[in-house]
């Protein structure tokens, strides 16, 4: 099986070949696509850390206001 795969890389290489624009020699191309796979890399995670600390925040928020509100006393009566 291994030898097979081997013999076909060896007899038709350009089948294994990327896509033939990932090896583009102009540098302009390949920066782009760098940092094409930068942004698509890291937009994610600052999705979710965006995510997250807004909903830190809202929390806290929501914390805050009812520490603020007075709420029932325990010692008074309604009577």
């Amino acid at each position: 099986m291994i030898l097979g795969a081997l013999a076909l890389v060896a007899l038709f290489p350009e089948a294994v070949a990327a896509c033939p624009v990932c090896f583009d020699s102009s540098d302009e191309n390949r920066q782009a696509f760098l940092a094409t796979t930068a942004f698509l890399s890291l937009l994610p995670l600052g999705m979710v850390t965006g995510a997250g600390l807004w909903i830190r925040k809202r929390v806290r928020d929501l914390e805050s206001e009812g520490a603020d509100t007075p709420g029932p006393t325990e010692s008074g009566s309604d009577a």
